[in-house]
């Protein structure tokens, strides 16, 4: 089957979403790999240096044919890694249909071999499932001031809804609440950024999303002390209310309803952006062919997202039922009311920094 994604056209034998797949391709991923070539563009753009780039599960390499043809010139050289024989020959034979040659190695590798043994510039990490074993060895890899790519989609376990499994991956104790799609990102924020801080370094958040059924966070790895003093003074417990579910970093009794607030995490609560990456990446994407979900999750990411320095949000639909109020105001009154923001995790989702009042 010959499928098409940006200037990009691939033959698969079978587009299935399962791990037994022989060769794996997510049509529902376009968005990840939309957003790595502006990041990768944007990150040009701002050192004027070429990448050394590793796609380390590169399935049918779409992801990496697309840089090729999409972004040439950040391109200094190209690894392609897949530990499946099935996918290196469809690999091969994707880039003979797209007629791409250069600076090219494709392996046949566990790409954690690979990682211990070279240094790269960008390291892309996108498992079927959760990216634990392989961030150690992609912080040994990766090049000072380089950039990282993790993407996880063990959702459940991440935002608490499985408890057992988020504790027992990322070592975070947790519970589903109403700002479970945050939570969960900035759990797996809290495993990447500890796992460089046992070698010392730190890795840096400087972009970060969520959709549909994935999370997707890009790093930039240095060996400041101050950075490294910034997120280690970032990463902490939080307190949430089950009856309410008002949020606090210190408080053990809740203020809104009285009830004893319950301990979850740790997690990340620093930023997840960073300014000027932004500034570039807003810039970039006009000149790439963006769907209108990409579009509204990086307007509210603008505007909202990176801007309330908090670490949650609040559903709607979670404090109307707390305040039995049947129907939910207009968005934009609610907005202006509570001097809020939506953001992009969720529909119903706003940040605001007082606990929001909907009986208006």
């Amino acid at each position: 089957m010959i499928f098409f994604e940006g200037r990009a056209k691939i033959d698969i034998p079978e587009i299935v979403l399962s791990k037994k797949s022989k060769v794996f391709y997510n049509p529902y991923m376009k968005i990840n790999r939309d957003f790595t070539i502006i990041i990768l563009k944007s990150f040009y753009d701002i050192s004027g240096k070429k990448f050394e780039i590793l796609d380390s599960m590169a399935a049918t390499g779409i992801r990496s044919i697309r840089i090729f043809k999409e972004i040439p010139e950040v391109v200094k050289s190209l690894t392609i890694v897949d530990i499946r024989e099935s996918s290196i020959d469809n690999i091969k034979e994707n880039l003979k249909i797209n007629e791409i040659e250069g600076d090219i190695e494709i392996l046949r590798e566990d790409c954690r071999k690979v990682m211990y043994s070279r240094h790269f510039d960008y390291i892309d990490i996108d498992p079927f499932g959760s990216p634990v074993g392989f961030i150690q060895p992609a912080v040994f890899s990766l090049r000072n001031g380089g950039l990282l790519g993790v993407t996880a989609t063990d959702i459940s376990a991440l935002s608490g809804s499985r408890k057992e499994a988020c504790f027992r991956k990322y070592g975070v104790i947790s519970f589903k609440t109403d700002f479970y799609l945050e939570f969960g990102i900035r759990v797996l924020s809290k495993y990447v950024i500890e796992e460089a801080l046992r070698f010392d370094v730190a890795l840096v958040p400087v972009f970060s999303y969520y959709y549909r059924h994935h999370y997707r966070i890009f790093f930039r790895k240095t060996k400041r002390s101050r950075e490294i003093r910034y997120l280690i003074d970032n990463l902490g417990f939080v307190y949430y209310c089950r009856n309410c579910g008002y949020k606090s970093d210190e408080d053990e009794r809740c203020k809104i309803c009285g009830n004893k607030m319950e301990r979850i995490g740790p997690i990340y609560k620093g930023n997840l952006y960073d300014e000027l990456t932004l500034k570039y990446f807003d810039a970039n994407r006009k000149n790439f062919s963006l769907d209108k979900d990409e579009n509204t999750i990086i307007e509210r990411i603008l505007g909202c997202d990176s801007k309330m320095n908090v670490w949650y949000y609040y559903d709607l639909g979670y404090i109307a039922k707390y305040l039995k109020i049947d129907r939910i105001p207009k968005m934009e009154k609610i907005l202006e009311v509570n001097n809020a923001c939506r953001t992009h995790f969720s529909n119903l989702g706003i940040k605001c920094y007082e606990y929001p009042n909907l009986k208006i």
